[in-house]
């Protein structure tokens, strides 16, 4: 899991750079991917259809702008209980869910990898004599020493960051029911707040906070806080708390068949479904978002769960992906720990001999990737990133020393390219839309490009098209950014320091 970013009017968009992923630097002054551009370059040529796999949480397959854009197994019969094709999966129509069961129970929430492992170790070394440890436990308790150590440190981060939070939320909900009594309205908007005459300094200043916390996205901030503490407390830092039991790895391994189930849109899947829509909502319908390749159906294959994915899960859903036909897989996830990641390089390793191209997300940090290595990574134990692999890191829309998104992890080994993730509109669950920042939507915008590529050159293998998008880009490598208030050249903390085009990929290649 990477921490999710919703970012409120941070760089004063405005309604005309909702989807500007699709714009371009050339025409509109804008470090987008040059999609619409790129289209009118198109014409009325065809592009070969792509699949597109996106391990997430789940996606939304009955969202409208979404229509006649998920793959369908051809092979397999709806609902009756039999794997048709001989893959492994029952019924899997348009998918597969690795958080759950046949009888239709899905993990949401899970602990972090650093929450399972501190319960691992803390459970080996119970009531064991640490002085006079027995031959080759020595390793393994300077190991528990580490987890403790980086666990303790987390969750008291985050115990003091909720006391911050619920101490501001107070302080707020005060302040709101003094602002409902004062102007008799149980739902004040702005305007009424303002309008309201204070008569002396104590109002001024309870008005002045409620209309700060409204202006300045605070409001947001709570909202969304609350999930977000709940979550980490209740669920992801809890030693006591295992969902595991629901997924049915045991009675599958009995049937020889792949645990879980076919509810790829199952709890909550708008990460998913917002990472879907910027890879390939319909264009130009007037709902939703304009998705970048028009190519592009979408397999999802749900393995991660509100908390950190399990290594087991990832690796099986690589390999399903590959398996059943994707070309392009867009990984828009990652953690600090991944104690079985021989499992993921291996399936990693499969799926790039299939000629898989794999995009994934830096992560949200604001860490050097090359300091602090984030799993999974493309360099599958070694000292470079395997072709076929890209990992992207953040941009924001104009060339400034913000132009790398400050959330956003680099390295100059370990981050290959930038693209468009900061404030991106594209689709929610329910059939809406909604705004989110991250490198989990810079991914899935070189997912779309590659997607586009993959169709107009077919026989272009999955290391060549990554070698194109990589070369046909807005590149400055002298530009200046800040990083933590610091001013660093791009060309110091990206390996490709641009964020790719797609108009330029296809002028440089050429379209018959």
């Amino acid at each position: 899991m990477f921490g999710l970013l919703i970012v409120a009017n941070m760089y004063g968009q405005d309604e005309t750079l909702e989807d500007w992923y699709n714009l371009s630097l050339s025409r509109d002054s804008v470090y987008g991917v040059g999609v619409d551009a790129a289209y009118e370059f198109i014409g009325d040529r065809e592009l070969k259809t792509v699949i597109v796999a996106v391990i997430d949480d789940g996606v939304d397959i009955a969202h409208p702008d979404l229509e006649g854009k998920i793959w369908t197994n051809a092979d397999e019969v709806v609902d009756n209980g039999v794997d048709d094709d001989g893959n492994g999966y029952i019924d899997d129509v348009h998918g597969w869910n690795f958080l759950g069961n046949p009888d239709g129970q899905n993990i949401k929430y899970e602990t972090l990898e650093i929450t399972r492992l501190y319960r691992r170790y803390n459970k080996l070394f119970q009531g064991v004599d640490t002085v006079n440890l027995p031959k080759g436990m020595e390793d393994k308790y300077e190991q528990y020493k580490e987890i403790k150590r980086e666990f303790d440190k987390k969750y008291g981060e985050i115990n003091d960051q909720f006391a911050e939070y619920a101490q501001l939320a107070s302080l707020y909900k005060g302040a709101f029911a003094y602002m409902q009594e004062k102007t008799g309205k149980e739902n004040p908007t702005f305007n009424d707040i303002l309008d309201y005459e204070a008569t002396d300094d104590e109002e001024k200043q309870v008005k002045q906070f409620v209309l700060m916390a409204e202006n300045e996205g605070l409001t947001d901030y709570l909202e969304s806080g609350k999930d977000y503490f709940e979550r980490s407390i209740e669920y992801n830092y809890n030693t006591e708390f295992n969902p595991r039991d629901i997924v049915n790895e045991a009675e599958a391994k009995e049937l020889g068949t792949g645990y879980g189930n076919n509810m790829v849109a199952a709890e909550d899947p708008g990460h998913g479904t917002h990472v879907s829509g910027i890879i390939a909502a319909i264009r130009n319908n007037e709902i939703g978002v304009d998705g970048i390749a028009v190519n592009a159906v979408i397999m999802p294959v749900r393995a991660i769960p509100a908390g950190d994915e399990r290594d087991k899960d990832v690796a099986l859903a690589i390999r399903y992906a590959a398996d059943n036909g994707a070309k392009v897989m867009n990984l828009s996830f990652g953690k600090a720990y991944s104690p079985n990641k021989e499992l993921v390089y291996d399936a990693i390793e499969y799926a790039l001999d299939k000629d898989v191209l794999i995009v994934h997300a830096a992560g949200n940090e604001g860490l050097d990737n090359d300091k602090e290595r984030k799993y999974p990574d493309g360099t599958l134990g070694k000292k470079k990133s395997a072709r076929g692999w890209i990992t992207v890191g953040a941009n924001t829309p104009y060339g400034d020393t913000a132009f790398v998104a400050p959330f956003s992890n680099v390295g100059k080994k370990g981050v290959d390219i930038l693209a468009p993730g900061s404030e991106i509109l594209s689709l929610a669950v329910d059939g809406g839309v909604a705004s989110q920042s991250g490198t989990s939507m810079a991914a899935p915008v070189v997912a779309g490009v590659a997607a586009v590529l993959r169709g107009a050159y077919p026989d272009y293998s999955a290391p060549k098209i990554a070698k194109l998008i990589q070369k046909s880009m807005n590149a400055n490598k002298n530009a200046v950014v800040n990083r933590s208030g610091e001013n660093v050249k791009l060309k110091k903390i990206i390996r490709n320091p641009g964020v790719p085009d797609l108009r330029t990929a296809l002028e440089k290649e050429g379209l018959d």
